[in-house]
């Protein structure tokens, strides 16, 4: 009977440390619930402060950066300041370089202007320039003709002397021939301009030196009438030849 009794309270002691047992695992698979829940939590936290701690080393590099661009730039700007006298001179002078002028004309004493048209040219009074030439010697100056001369059945050609860029180099008045001749094949025409014929007439000064754009031209109303004229055009054209000699 005692070795039962014994039994029994050996069994009972064992049952009661079992349920013990029980309630401890029951309470450690709590504390690892919570100790999870934890970890996910301190991991989030620990998210969150890797994200600000990446956040600021971008934040500080930018600020690094621009601190650095500022410095460049004030550096720049005082070079610029301390060279700004040098600078500006030097602009000038290339401003002023660009601003030369190269003087480059064609020089020739002899020009051939053709008229085209003429069956029309002949019926209108309008003023025909040819294009400004510079003789040998420096001289500028331009052909000015008429087709038909004041409603009457003449060519008119006039010279002119314009302002050149030679002309300080130059000597005055002009002195020289200045020779217009019509030519076919076997026959010429022509009729000479020179500063004699205008001495005593007050055209004398168109052979001066210009002093306003262009002098007062001279040269001959009644050059050649329109039917001396007609034997001188070729296929509707008329060449006329300007010497200077």
């Amino acid at each position: 009977m005692n070795g039962m009794k014994n039994h029994q309270e050996i069994l009972t002691k064992q049952i009661v440390i079992s349920k013990e047992k029980d309630q401890e695992i029951k309470n450690l698979k709590e504390e690892n619930v919570k100790l999870h829940q934890t970890l996910e939590e301190m991991n989030k936290e620990m998210t969150e402060l890797k994200n600000l701690f990446y956040d600021n080393i971008v934040f500080l590099a930018n600020q690094q950066d621009t601190e650095h661009l500022n410095q460049e730039i004030t550096k720049l700007n005082q070079i610029v300041e301390e060279n700004s006298t040098e600078f500006l001179v030097l602009k000038k002078s290339i401003q002023q370089s660009k601003e030369v002028k190269v003087i480059q004309h064609i020089f020739k004493d002899t020009q051939i202007i053709k008229l085209d048209q003429m069956n029309l040219r002949l019926l209108s009074n309008e003023a025909f320039y040819a294009e400004p030439i510079y003789t040998s010697e420096g001289y500028r100056y331009r052909i000015k003709i008429y087709t038909r001369s004041t409603n009457v059945n003449n060519l008119a050609i006039y010279f002119q002397l314009l302002r050149g860029e030679l002309d300080d180099a130059l000597k005055w008045p002009l002195t020289k021939k200045i020779i217009c001749t019509l030519r076919d094949k076997d026959k010429f025409f022509a009729r000479t301009i020179t500063n004699d014929n205008y001495l005593q007439s007050l055209d004398a000064s168109s052979f001066d030196k210009p002093i306003e754009e262009y002098n007062v031209a001279v040269g001959f109303n009644n050059f050649i009438s329109h039917e001396e004229l007609k034997q001188f055009i070729i296929n509707n054209n008329l060449f006329i030849t300007i010497t200077i000699q």
